[in-house]
């Protein structure tokens, strides 16, 4: 009979070794009387069954089943003894241990039976499994309690959509068609599919918000620049405006006190000329006094033209003596003359504001056109619906071409065809992402045709360059011997430029932000300027790339002519 017997129908289920002491509790299983008093003593009240959990109150009075006892002794003796049980993993902090087994050393859990609500180590789910291979096992999971419906204690298994309520089986009060319920699996994958969608809007937010973010920091780093700039102009001003006042009230001064003087000394002369007269008069007075009181015709007549001579007539001084008039105004005109030289900002409007005058020379729009035969032979032209796109060719960058005075060779750039002397114009320039395409180096302004011979990489105005530089995402104008960086828009570049013939001044605006960005003044009088662009400043320093500059077409203020000035 033991031969046909195996040890899985002698095990217990929580030593999980061959039965000792077989007791058989109401719910039909059992287990070995040790293991079973010392579960029930470690769980406390009521009695729970190891295995279905079913619970006995009160706790019953077991005894050792001998039929089935003594089919164990059989069993042990044909087979020659029973199994030690096997060693398994304790559990570790955070972890959930075995609800079966028992003892100080407590296995760690590997499964919980979403039926039985328990959790069983590797040995006991096993057994679980042999004997309950429908109930549904999912990974380990603690507070069990929390997934059990509070009204009827049964598994939470369905959701109210209406409510928005996880239900059991049993409850009854969200009945349809009142309320939508489903399985808690359905709105499971609803929920994932919905939390998805809200993440891709989400990103979609935070990539909307860090751009904005970007060009808030591009705009408060560009306003710190300029603030900087200004209050560099202002106190540049400030010292220029005392040091001019000064030098006028020094000279003021000076020709007062001149003037004065030479007052004094003309007034001490007419004073001696006067007292003069004045004595020459009382002698005269005497004279005919006594003349006139002597009663001797012959005395009289003899004495007449010995007589003291009576001054000239009229007055041979000035009554009063004035500070001339032309003193004062002569030195407000000269202090208005000289306040007109003090330094000036190009970008300084009456009001103050940049957006207002980038606005206003969009007025002077004139459409600008690449002129190919003034072209390096690296660059390639597109015309398109928005303007010229202007790339560079990788093959030939590298190649070393000859110097010519017809178009460039040293430097990757191009004119355009329109030239400005006297007029005034603005056109836009479009860059593509150069972080992702380019080399990171690329330029636009105007340059005079004397630029196409220069050699080497000298965009300075000595060289006939008044150009902005990108470089590191920062705009840079080439005046030496400190350049000043000036952030734009990352990324993608949009850049107005304004020529000034009058003015002698060339403007660079961001149209992306609005702002303006730099301004070259004291241009020559004596050259031609033509619109320069260079898409892509290769260096063998930068990573070789390929991106596009794209010269806006606009509808031209001025006539549609190749000569501008």
């Amino acid at each position: 009979m033991a031969s046909s017997m195996s040890e899985d129908q002698f095990l217990c289920s929580i030593c999980l070794a061959v039965f000792t002491d077989p007791a058989t509790i109401p719910c039909g299983h059992t287990f070995c009387m040790p293991c079973l008093e010392a579960y029930w003593n470690s769980r406390g009240d009521p009695a729970i069954c190891a295995l279905c959990k079913t619970s006995f109150t009160p706790t019953p009075n077991i005894q050792v089943n001998i039929v089935l006892r003594d089919l164990v002794e059989s069993f042990n003796g044909a087979s020659g003894g029973g199994d030690e049980a096997v060693d398994q993993p304790t559990v570790a902090l955070g972890e959930v241990s075995c609800d079966v087994c028992i003892g100080d050393r407590m296995p760690k859990a590997i499964k919980t039976c979403l039926v039985c609500l328990s959790s069983y180590c590797l040995e006991h789910a096993r057994v679980h499994n042999a004997r309950f291979s429908r109930h549904k096992l999912v990974r380990p999971l603690a507070n069990l309690e929390e997934r059990m419906c509070p009204t009827h204690n049964r598994l939470l298994e369905l959701y109210c959509r209406t409510d928005k309520t996880m239900l059991c089986v049993a409850c009854d009060a969200h009945q349809a068609p009142a309320h939508l319920v489903v399985t808690m699996q359905v709105e499971f994958l609803a929920q994932k599919a919905q939390l998805a969608k809200d993440q891709t809007v989400v990103k979609e937010k935070l990539k909307a918000a860090r751009n904005e973010a970007e060009r808030l920091n591009s705009s408060v780093l560009l306003c710190e620049n300029t603030a900087a700039r200004q209050i560099e102009f202002v106190n540049a001003f400030r010292l220029s405006l005392v040091s001019k006042v000064t030098l006028i009230y020094d000279r003021y001064n000076t020709e007062a006190s001149r003037r004065v003087d030479e007052l004094v000394r003309m007034s001490s002369h007419w004073s001696s000329v006067l007292e003069e007269d004045i004595t020459a008069l009382i002698s005269r007075v005497f004279a005919l006094e006594r003349a006139i009181g002597s009663s001797d015709s012959f005395e009289l007549l003899n004495n007449l033209p010995s007589l003291t001579p009576a001054p000239p007539d009229g007055i041979r001084v000035p009554c009063s003596i004035n500070i001339p008039t032309d003193l004062l105004g002569n030195l407000v005109d000269h202090l208005m003359t000289n306040m007109a030289k003090l330094p000036t900002m190009g970008y300084l409007t009456t009001n103050g504001n940049a957006d207002s005058e980038a606005a206003l020379v969009k007025e002077f729009t004139v459409e600008v056109t690449p002129d190919p035969s003034t072209a390096h032979p690296s660059l390639l032209f597109r015309r398109g619906s928005h303007g010229c796109e202007i790339r560079v060719d990788r093959s030939k960058i590298a190649r070393k071409f000859p110097l010519s005075a017809q178009r460039f060779t040293q430097v990757p750039c191009v004119l355009a065809t329109q030239w400005f002397s006297s007029h005034r114009a603005y056109w836009e320039v479009e860059v593509e992402d150069w972080v992702r395409n380019g080399s990171d180096v690329w330029f636009i302004g105007v340059a005079t045709e004397s630029s196409m011979t220069s050699r080497g990489v000298s965009l300075t105005p000595e060289k006939g360059f008044w150009v902005l530089v990108h470089r590191e995402g920062r705009l840079w104008p080439t005046t030496s011997p400190n350049p000043m960086a000036i952030v734009t828009q990352m990324r993608k570049a949009h850049v107005g430029v304004y020529f000034d013939g009058q003015k002698r001044l060339v403007s660079f605006y961001d149209i992306h932000l609005g702002h303006h960005l730099y301004t070259y003044n004291h241009m020559p009088t004596n050259e031609r300027f033509f619109p320069v662009f260079s898409p892509d400043f290769f260096s063998p320093a930068f990573k070789p790339a390929n991106h596009a500059m794209i010269v806006k077409t606009h509808t031209a203020t001025l006539p549609q002519t190749t000569y501008v000035g």
